[in-house]
């Protein structure tokens, strides 16, 4: 009897436990792509925030001009394994994060060396780049943020676009590599 009463014991802290720890879908998926350019590997890392409802315009001006980690969770990661150029200026082969100042016309882009912050941490002692570009409102509705390679040159197949989308707002800034 006490066996039993133990296996039944031990049987329910196991439930209890897988239950306890089991992993749930994160609201915001983490996203790995991996483009070549070229000869040259880029690689973003991001997590993907969902509209659920929510107008995209409305969270832009719900910013303020505010740093935004251009994704859910930890900042957004871009990576080349060679030196690449971003909007004409020249970075160097690292791993960097990608932060944002989203505006209705335009949208500051931030290339940033620190890599390890969470959320809103953003730092500006690590900018290595930043720039202006502009914001194109499209006819698509883009559920889940997504950040991608487009407008690949398939002649030079050096160059193409980084393009930010989410909601009917797409905003697009060239890397060109040296092959």
């Amino acid at each position: 009897m006490k066996r039993t009463l133990t296996l039944i014991v031990m049987l329910g802290l196991f439930v209890f436990t897988q239950n306890a720890f089991a992993q749930k879908p994160a609201a915001s998926p983490l996203a790995t792509v991996k483009q070549m350019i070229g000869t040259t590997e880029m690689e973003l890392v991001y997590s993907r925030p969902s509209l659920d409802g929510r107008d995209v315009n409305e969270l832009v001006n719900s910013l303020n001009n505010g740093v935004w980690r251009t994704g859910a969770n930890t900042n957004t990661i871009i990576g080349f394994d060679k030196d690449v150029m971003i909007n004409g200026k020249p970075i160097k082969a690292g791993r960097y994060s990608l932060w944002t100042v989203p505006g209705n016309t335009t949208w500051k882009i931030i290339i940033s060396s620190i890599t390890d912050k969470w959320g809103t941490a953003y730092d500006s002692s690590g900018d290595v780049l930043s720039f202006f570009t502009p914001v194109t409102k499209t006819s698509n509705k883009v559920e889940t943020f997504v950040i991608n390679l487009t407008d690949f040159d398939k002649n030079s197949k050096d160059k193409g676009n980084i393009e930010l989308a989410w909601g009917n707002l797409s905003v697009k800034f060239p890397v060109k590599v040296n092959n």
